[in-house]
């Protein structure tokens, strides 16, 4: 089951994930930056760790829009680095992605992957749904909410929001149906199939000090708000 306590969002088996997007504000995110076993950063997002009084342990970019500066300094920390070419297929922060699938990472917190660019942030969830349908635990995290990714491919997967108690959350169907989803401990309940091309899901509110959203197959993004 993949849980997520509000007021507790960094676990140790946890990486967290720099991106070059609008830096966190509130405290408990620059904490996450600050405590992190293990940080990295695409590209501009290795800023975001130079605030917090840290170096990223792995570093990947073309290095575009990332002062030469603070490359520098990052290269003098022992910082791993992969330069990655200019003109390329993926973006950094997708390759950065794939290189933490590879080194076994299953929960990821991403920082500075939305706001800024609308084209960047629809990019950086859609490149983030394939990781979560291979059972990597990812939550995409902003200001004022969250954003979780849960999918369910060989078997059903549960997800379940502690302290979550008025707080509004909408479900958004990825890529295709969801078979069948089930809510506990919402306002408003839930059984059954789910369309990408619907409303049926939005703004609903947290009842209950643990909610549960059952999902059967396919993959599904969770919008937490006004938390």
């Amino acid at each position: 089951m993949f849980v997520v306590q509000k007021g507790r969002r960094l676990l140790p088996q946890t990486a967290v994930v720099l991106f070059g997007g609008e830096a966190p504000r509130r405290p408990e995110w620059r904490d996450c930056i600050r405590q992190a076993r293990f940080l990295a950063a695409a590209d501009a997002g290795a800023e975001m760790a130079l605030r917090q009084g840290r170096y990223p342990n792995l570093l990947v970019g073309d290095f575009d829009s990332l002062p030469a500066n603070l490359l520098a300094q990052c290269r003098g920390s022992g910082c791993q680095i992969c330069r990655l070419p200019v003109h390329k297929d993926l973006t950094d922060g997708e390759f950065l992605l794939q290189c933490l699938q590879k080194a076994g990472w299953q929960r990821l917190l991403i920082l500075g992957a939305l706001g800024g660019r609308f084209d960047q942030t629809l990019a950086n969830i859609c490149k983030a749904a394939p990781l979560a349908r291979q059972g990597v635990e990812i939550c995409l995290a902003q200001e004022d909410g969250l954003l979780l990714l849960l999918a369910a491919e060989a078997e059903p997967r549960r997800l379940c929001l502690q302290d979550f108690a008025g707080c509004t959350v909408s479900l958004l169907a990825l890529g295709q149906a969801c078979g069948r989803v089930e809510l506990a401990g919402f306002e408003y309940p839930l059984q059954g199939p789910l369309s990408p091309y619907t409303s049926l899901a939005i703004s609903n509110v947290v009842r209950q000090t643990q909610a549960e959203i059952a999902l059967q197959n396919g993959c599904l993004l969770v919008c937490v708000s006004g938390c």
